[in-house]
């Protein structure tokens, strides 16, 4: 019986065919291709938000875990930030009469009273008109205190020609919070802290000084601080009405503010004796933040009211 006889295959189509096959081959491979690299870049990423986590959660942990004593140096004792015709330091000139300022990063009335009258007095601090110490205590204590407290007595002692600036700031800041009532930040410690940073960065601190500041390695100092404020025995001072701001003579007597910038700026400049030619318009001066220097759940009430915002 005869074989029936194979067609025979068209060239063309088998040409075609093999041309299909070779890009069929190509496209795997260029999916197999794309899909690594795909993979390989998500992996990168990954990888880089991992690594800039860890190292948020790092020098978080490392802001938290210090110890007070190397951080805040010659400070650690509760003394005050120091200026005169000097600068900025720990220690005041013994030629010069003293005005001491007790205050707190998150007092309101602080704020209000340095935005009026602060840059005048570290002004004539140093032009050696006197000694200005600037001492941190606790009264209305929001979170804001302790990170805004830490971070000024780093940079008194690593960066003292910012620091006069950055106290300044510090106080500013609050008050546009506290003016808001807004308190996401103040009221909280690590949004506190980072505000801080933030704020330093903007005059000029330097960046590895900034690094160092802690979270809150100030509750030993400022409970020393707060039990001397309260302990101290001044000429003028009312029982039972201790507040912030407080400013005192020659760790003697109470200066009382005026009701004005004009007739306060007039009456500190007879107290310690000397003259300026600049002028401000009068305006009215705030009264101190009447809050006793220690924490308690009242109190606790009290600076959550002061300053009302979201967590």
């Amino acid at each position: 019986m005869a074989q029936k006889q194979q067609r025979s295959v068209d060239p063309l189509r088998a040409k075609a065919s093999e041309m299909r096959l070779a890009q069929q081959r190509a496209e795997r491979r260029t999916r197999i291709i794309v899909i690594s690299a795909v993979g390989l870049i998500v992996l990168a990423i990954i990888a880089a938000v991992g690594g800039v986590i860890w190292q948020q959660q790092s020098e978080v942990s490392a802001a938290r875990n210090v110890e007070p004593s190397d951080v805040l140096g010659v400070y650690a004792d509760g003394r005050p930030i120091v200026v005169n015709g000097n600068g900025v330091s720990a220690e005041p000139d013994p030629n010069l009469p003293t005005l001491t300022e007790y205050f707190d990063y998150s007092c309101h009335a602080c704020a209000d009273v340095d935005a009026a009258l602060g840059e005048d007095l570290t002004t004539w601090a140093s032009e050696g008109h006197y000694n200005l110490e600037l001492q941190p205590v606790i009264t209305v204590n929001m979170n804001y205190l302790k990170p805004a407290t830490g971070a000024s007595l780093v940079v008194a002692q690593k960066a003292p020609d910012k620091w006069i600036e950055f106290h300044h700031a510090l106080l500013a800041y609050f008050r546009t919070q506290f003016q808001a009532g807004n308190g996401t930040v103040v009221q909280n410690l690590d949004p506190s802290w980072k505000q801080v940073k933030q704020i330093a960065t903007e005059v000029g601190v330097p960046s590895d000084v900034v690094a160092t500041f802690p979270v809150n390695a100030v509750e030993s100092y400022l409970e020393a601080s707060s039990n001397a404020w309260k302990d101290a025995q001044y000429s003028g001072r009312q029982p039972n009405q201790l507040g912030t701001p407080e400013f005192v003579k020659d760790h003697s007597s109470v200066v009382t503010l005026g009701k004005t910038i004009e007739s306060t700026r007039e009456s500190l400049k007879e107290l310690f004796g000397f003259a300026d030619s600049a002028t401000q318009a009068p305006s009215d001066l705030p009264q101190s933040e009447a809050t006793a220097p220690s924490r308690s759940d009242e109190e606790e009430t009290q600076s959550t009211e002061t300053t009302t915002g979201s967590d």
